[in-house]
């Protein structure tokens, strides 16, 4: 199951990546819990699939079509995906550029992610599960 729950991941960041909302939405289960730091200042949380596409308004506001996540490695625990990841983006006002390292948690059930929670320090992800990255095996991007 932690493999297929890998491939779901990686789509589901290509649907994000591309913006295809429909796409992403057909990997989150209909009450999803979708923490966000990056969407706005000081982060926020959305309940739910309209809450979701409320997201996807927030990154364009916040970051334009600038903005994307470039997977480095995959970890799968138990129900639980981590993507180990570079944030970059151009700041919708500032023009400014950045590339973050960061860290997304996601877990599944039925083959739906139902709660989702982005980390700026990757390691704040594998505490969350309670463990370290060296502890999983990585898996290629």
């Amino acid at each position: 199951m932690s493999e297929r729950n890998v491939e779901r991941h990686r789509r589901f960041v290509e649907a994000f990546n591309t913006r295809d909302v429909e796409a992403f939405l057909a990997y989150c289960d209909p009450k999803i819990e979708f923490h966000s730091t990056f969407s706005t200042v000081g982060g926020a949380v959305y309940h739910g699939h309209d809450q979701v596409r409320r997201l996807f308004r927030h990154i364009e506001d916040a970051w334009g079509n600038d903005f994307c996540v470039e997977p480095e490695a995959f970890f799968a625990r138990g129900e639980y995906t981590v993507v180990v990841d570079v944030m970059h983006g151009r700041g919708y006002h500032s023009r400014a550029e950045v590339d973050l390292p960061a860290a997304q948690v996601v877990r599944w059930r039925d083959g739906l992610v139902v709660w989702h929670q982005s980390y700026i320090h990757k390691e704040d992800a594998f505490t969350y599960l309670g463990t370290t990255e060296d502890a999983l095996e990585p898996i290629a991007p």
